[in-house]
């Protein structure tokens, strides 16, 4: 870089999970700005969902930089729009993965890209930010003489302790809201990277080029400071898989225990952590509240073909022990799995429920880059993907899929089980008590509905016991 004086970090897009005001925070681009702090007077952030302004609304007359976070393929062309408004003169480099995806396609669309990033970017930003020539630096894409160079992919082995975002520039308070009811103040923190298992349908085990990526993590010291310097009381760990080293967790809580650190937080799990109940145990009193656990299928040969590397046997002993936890048990499901058959699909609801599973959310089977899902398409007629990845076959369209989500959703979330949610809310905190403050109406409503069912299918059997019966008083006819 020619001068260090103001850099531009943007988070592009305007709404998250189909709402405006996301409480997650760009965590990566807060990342990346805490790696170019050392080398500019000043950095900023900002988080289009929070601003009515665009990019090009927050250059100064010293920017001698901008970055943009691209990590998903919707709102491309705004995104892109944002991008292409930053004037020429300004470099502007371009992470996240989706843009690590595809990098030709968003270096073609938006020729003021000056680098593409592929992968993790903090070490990369530092490099460049240093002056490191552009050819030395891997995972990097970039124009020479009006063709695209793809630099060598970069090797990213392990997990830095001293890199995280620096919460006191943050511009944004994020928030656990549901419903247009503000929660409890809510962020993101990352201990880990990769992870070590092969699961057919995912891809995160890998970088955005597809090589496998293994799974990283730091100290229990580094991962309990950043915990401290977060304002927030609710934490959600964006592992992707937290308690793969058990010792670590328990290592983790011990040191928040010893602080007297008063939070809640929420992360990834495998099933595999009721192997040791005392670090789940320890877990609840350091403050974990929800644990986030890909079950996936009640069925033995999907979890096969899947490599889950369980079957529902071991499930069943597994929640032996797990549904005895005050943590908030979050099982994950696919429907529309590849040779599932609607009855297969509608046996989730009753499964999950003997279990001991709290809360369940339904996912459509999706063809992720780099996994598996593409040669399984494949090898089944009938089977088809998606424009946008999601799988489906003749037998089971996409609205077909939709009606049994809405099914299996019916038929798990009776009053019993809302009621076992909210006592387990009560007691984890992470939702305020507003959120749940309608649930007592919902459950009249369920139970003034289930009565009312009850009470027609009675009166229908009794028109038709009398319909019979006169039937049998009737002359027969000759």
């Amino acid at each position: 870089m020619q001068s260090s004086r103001h850099v531009l970090c943007v988070y592009p897009y305007r709404s998250e999970l189909g709402r405006r005001n996301g409480f997650y925070p760009p965590l990566g681009l807060e990342i990346i700005a805490s790696a170019l702090q050392p080398f500019f007077d000043a950095v900023d952030v900002y988080d289009l969902r929070h601003e009515t302004g665009n990019a090009v609304d927050f250059l100064k007359p010293d920017t001698d930089l901008v970055c943009f976070s691209v990590n998903w393929e919707r709102e491309v062309d705004a995104v892109q729009e944002q991008i292409r408004s930053i004037p020429p003169g300004i470099p502007t480099i371009v992470g996240g993965r989706h843009a690590t995806e595809i990098p030709e396609t968003w270096l073609a669309d938006c020729p003021n890209i000056d680098i593409l990033v592929r992968g993790d970017g903090e070490e990369i930003i530092e490099e460049i930010a240093g002056g490191r020539p552009l050819d030395e630096v891997d995972g990097i894409s970039y124009r020479v003489d009006g063709r695209i160079v793809h630099n060598r992919v970069r090797q990213n082995d392990t997990v830095r302790e001293d890199l995280y975002p620096d919460r006191k520039r943050r511009r944004y308070a994020y928030s656990l809201d549901q419903g247009g009811i503000k929660g409890r103040p809510f962020d993101t923190m990352s201990s880990s990277r990769g992870c070590p298992f092969n699961c057919s349908f995912c891809s995160f085990s890998r970088n955005p080029w597809g090589a496998k990526r293994p799974w990283s993590a730091r100290s229990p010291e580094s991962v309990v400071r950043e915990i401290e310097e977060i304002d927030a009381y609710v934490v959600g760990f964006i592992d992707d898989n937290f308690t793969h080293d058990m010792d670590r967790v328990e290592a983790i809580c011990d040191l928040i225990l010893a602080r007297g650190i008063r939070k809640r937080f929420i992360a990834n799990a495998r099933v595999e952590v009721a192997r040791r109940p005392e670090v789940l145990e320890k877990m609840e009193r350091a403050g974990f509240s929800m644990l986030l656990l890909g079950i996936e299928s009640a069925q033995d040969k999907t979890l096969r073909s899947m490599r889950k590397g369980f079957n529902t046997r071991l499930l069943r002993e597994y929640f032996r022990v797990l549904r005895h936890s005050r943590m908030v048990l979050f099982g994950y499901f696919i429907i529309g799995n590849i040779g599932e058959s609607e009855e297969e699909m509608m046996q989730i609801a009753p499964f999950a429920r003997d279990l001991g599973v709290d809360v369940i959310q339904l996912t459509v089977l999706r063809n992720e880059r780099y996994s598996t899902i593409e040669e399984l398409v494949a090898a089944n007629p009938g089977y088809h993907i998606a424009s946008d990845g999601l799988v489906y076959s003749d037998r089971y369209p996409p609205e077909r899929l939709q009606k049994i989500r809405r099914r299996i959703h019916k038929k798990f979330y009776g009053p019993q089980q809302l009621l076992k949610i909210l006592r387990k809310a009560v007691w984890s905190r992470v939702p305020t008590l507003r959120v749940f403050s309608r649930l007592p109406g919902f459950l009249l409503g369920q139970a003034v509905a289930r009565f009312r069912r009850k009470r027609m299918r009675r009166r229908r059997r009794r028109l038709a016991a009398l319909a019979e019966a006169d039937m049998a008083r009737a002359p027969s006819s000759r």
